[in-house]
């Protein structure tokens, strides 16, 4: 057999490189990559995945990063596999943030806005808005009200079918 000396260099360079595990890996980003660092600003960019166990079988969540910040849909699991909730972060305002919360059953529990406020300093994550419950059947619940994530307020109906306001602080 005839070995050159380009062979030999290539397959030393590729034996140091599979035993070097502190360089972190860039690679090129894709639809199919997945849990990836920006190669310019070395944030979390594209599809990422994270999971309760190493053998990657219990997820954790799901969703896309956009240099470094979520995007998009996310889902986040119980350890048991279960849907717990869903965030659509808003593409046009930045930091608004739709959340579902889900029922063991699968069914929706509650769900409104929230945002975040992120500064170099602090990142900040509040409920507000109107917040709308539901029981593990699907049936409307009394409506919570918050204002920088505190409840202020509790919508209920009564037999009659008015609306009454109950203010809490």
């Amino acid at each position: 057999m005839r070995y050159s000396y380009h062979n030999t260099l290539l397959a030393v360079s590729l034996g140091l490189l599979a035993s070097c595990t502190s360089i972190r890996q860039h690679g090129p980003i894709g639809f199919w990559s997945r849990n990836r660092f920006h190669p310019t600003d070395d944030k979390r960019h594209g599809p990422w995945q994270e999971y309760f166990d190493a053998a990657g079988q219990h997820r954790a969540n799901a969703g896309r990063y956009r240099h470094g910040l979520p995007a998009g849909r996310w889902q986040y699991f119980a350890p048991s596999g279960e849907l717990e909730r869903e965030e659509r972060f808003s593409q046009r305002q930045p930091g608004l943030v739709a959340i579902r919360y889900y029922h063991p059953s699968g069914t929706v529990a509650k769900q409104g806005q929230a945002r975040y406020n992120i500064s170099d300093t602090n990142v900040r994550f509040f409920w507000f808005g109107e917040w709308k419950c539901y029981d593990t059947a699907g049936q409307p619940l009394p409506s919570e009200f918050y204002r920088n994530g505190r409840k202020t307020a509790t919508l209920v109906t009564n037999a009659a079918g008015d609306s009454i306001t109950w203010l809490t602080r």
